[in-house]
């Protein structure tokens, strides 16, 4: 191979012996310079594990430099379109080829390598571009790059190679190529993304922003992507969390995947467990008993439910609700407005208008409910989740997380469902000035949880830095179409009071797709939904079954392992792929994707428009809850509406 490289000027034996390694493997290509110049890669490598920038020294340039290599690098390959998607320029890494190769710390921008490590560095990682998608990439380069010259470790390429477009034009979409492209597996996809998702990546906030638009818009792909460039530009620690615990372990496996050697300074946690953490290093006091929790609300609820229970369409769990996420999830501590603060007699109840409380069921809530509610927890020395969160928002006002402990980035995923609290926190945490680097993420009209907010009323500021996708990526049209028909709140806000994007409006890039109605007898579901799921074809890893509740969830579990079905519930399930069925609540798959979903589900057979009080809550909240779940489908949904 060192005599492929022979007839370009200027290289040393020890450069040839260098660049002939990728050349020595299947599936590689090679882009070098003909003519060296300072401050730039002397060459690329792409093969299966990536991009890599080639940079030939005899010592570790400085911070500055590297980024001015990182820089040149990325505008090289700035702008390259394959099959209507562009590539994402910080999915490249920066390597120096060394004689002797200096040891790579984890913030370090940039891998090192000597002729006895560079092949090994070079091929170990999982591969994310296949055979094909990497000689697209490198021709694609070579038509780009004309002082570069191309090397491959397959035949002599003799194809003409691609025309490549600068900018993407939504006129010219041709479907087939941009239904191939997003059919291809996850970790090619998320490197080749439409411009409308990159812009988003490489846009510069100077303070919190927000990323908002329907489910399937690839927010969350947006963020991650934002995570990857900055850790390759930072050497700081970022944090990825979610009032969803289960999504932080789910979305780190994908971010393994665009920034490898950056995942030891980025953390995916849940904001719960965050919390905890935090006040056990800090040494603040606290006690979290759930089961005390449970105990002091049923206690209450003994003496309230009299009163309260009275109050059309509500039940125990509307004012446990209230409970938690209007009064301690807003950080209310009096019923009157004192010092400046509004109490509970005047806030405004976001979300929950349909059951309007008047001066003397406000007063019953408090009195009956929330003060014999909290007299419990203090009386036996424990605290809730809400108790915890509070803690920890005044901890950091406090004392504010040091130059050792605290993030470069926060981002929060599924911030709709919050708490007020939990917002606060979130800001705190990214340091709580105007100007802190905080990504929030998530859709109004994705709520699952009761109560509401504005980011006005959290205290963040951003305006001017709010961003909405609108174009779905994740669902076939067939999908997309049945999901916009549920009612599910088409008028919702953008998190900040503004008019919000919904489903009914988002427009589908994947033709084809099924999807299976069914009106199925109590007695019969468990029957119908193991021969729906032998009879749709999927494999077992790509199917999640995803009910409203966790009770009817583990149900559904047992059912399906007594038919032989391998199952995991979602609550375990990390975004790798076992043969297993998934199955859980939807509150558990909430910002997760499966080719297949399988939903079971109420009918509502009255219109939203006709229902009142809490009737008209409740049918909002299941409607939304069906909406996600739907949503979380690539390929397939069967949906199963329950009858008597």
């Amino acid at each position: 191979m060192e005599q492929q490289l022979d007839r370009l000027p200027g290289l040393t034996p020890q450069q040839r012996r260098f660049l002939s390694v990728p050349l020595m493997e299947n599936g590689w290509h090679l882009l070098v310079e003909s003519v060296g110049q300072p401050a730039r890669p002397a060459a690329f490598a792409i093969g299966r594990t990536g991009v890599y920038a080639l940079v030939f020294t005899d010592s570790v340039p400085d911070r500055a430099q590297v980024r001015g290599i990182r820089e040149s690098a990325e505008s090289s390959l700035r702008g390259l379109v394959l099959d209507r998607g562009q590539f994402v320029p910080h999915m490249l890494d920066v390597m120096l080829l060394m004689a002797n190769a200096v040891k790579v710390e984890a913030h370090d921008p940039f891998l090192a390598v000597d002729e006895s490590t560079f092949r090994d560095t070079l091929l170990n990682g999982d591969g994310w571009l296949s055979r094909q998608r990497a000689r697209e990439l490198a021709a694609a380069a070579d038509a780009r790059l004309t002082r570069f010259e191309w090397f491959s470790s397959d035949d002599a390429p003799t194809a003409e190679a691609p025309v490549v477009e600068e900018l993407f034009a939504a006129a010219d979409l041709q479907e087939g190529e941009r239904d191939k492209a997003l059919g291809r597996p996850f970790q090619d996809w998320m490197t080749f993304l439409d411009p409308e998702q990159l812009s988003l990546v490489t846009v510069n906030f100077n303070g919190p922003a927000r990323f908002s638009g329907p489910a399937g818009t690839g927010k969350t792909v947006v963020a991650l992507h934002r995570m990857a460039q900055l850790a390759k530009q930072h050497p700081g620690r970022m944090l990825f969390t979610s009032f969803v615990k289960t999504l932080p372990a789910y979305h780190q496996s994908g971010y393994a995947r665009l920034a490898p050697h950056a995942a030891e300074r980025t953390e995916f946690i849940g904001l719960h467990a965050w919390t905890a953490r935090f006040l056990a290093h800090r040494g603040v006091p606290f006690r979290l008993v759930k089961e005390a929790s449970e105990d002091a609300f049923a206690r209450a609820w003994v003496k309230a439910r009299d009163v309260l229970g009275r109050v059309d369409g509500t039940d125990h769990q509307y004012w446990q609700d209230e409970l938690h996420r209007v009064i301690k999830g807003r950080g209310i501590t009096t019923f009157k407005d004192e010092n400046g603060r509004r109490g509970y007699r005047s806030i405004k109840r976001t979300g929950r208008e349909g059951v309007p409380l008047f001066n003397t069921q406000r007063e019953a809530v408090w009195n009956l409910l929330f003060e014999p509610y909290q007299a419990r927890l203090e009386h036996r020395g424990v605290d809730d989740f809400n108790d915890l969160i509070r803690k920890a928002v005044d901890e950091l006002r406090a004392r504010p997380l040091d130059d050792f402990e605290n993030y470069a980035m926060v981002v929060v995923d599924e911030v709709q469902d919050c708490t007020l609290l939990e917002l606060q926190l979130v800001h705190q945490i990214a340091g709580g000035e105007s100007n802190a680097q905080l990504l929030l993420v998530g859709d109004g009209q994705q709520q699952v949880y009761a109560g509401g907010w504005t980011l006005s009323d959290a205290g963040i500021p951003i305006v001017g830095r709010g961003r909405v996708l609108r174009t779905n990526y994740r669902n076939r049209e067939t999908v997309l179409n049945y999901a916009q028909r549920i009612e599910a709140a088409n008028t919702v806000d953008d998190l900040d009071g503004g008019p919000g994007f919904v489903l009914r409006d988002s427009e589908a890039v994947l033709s084809g797709g099924r999807a299976v109605e069914k009106s199925v007898h109590r007695n019969a579901i468990e029957t119908e939904l193991i021969a729906a799921i032998t009879e749709s074809g999927f494999s077992n890893s790509e199917i999640a079954v995803i009910t409203h509740t966790p009770q009817e969830a583990r149900t559904y579990e047992k059912a399906l392992e007594r038919a032989g079905f391998p199952v995991l519930p979602l609550v375990d399930y990390d975004g790798t792929q076992p043969d297993v069925i998934k199955v859980g609540s939807v509150r558990r798959g909430k910002g997760m994707d499966f080719g297949a979903v399988f939903h079971i589900t109420e009918s509502i057979d009255v219109p939203l428009s006709e229902l009142t009080g809490g009737e008209r809550d409740r049918a909002e909240t299941l409607a939304r809850q069906t909406l996600v779940a739907l949503t979380r489908a690539r390929d397939y949904i069967w949906v199963a509406y329950l009858h008597d």
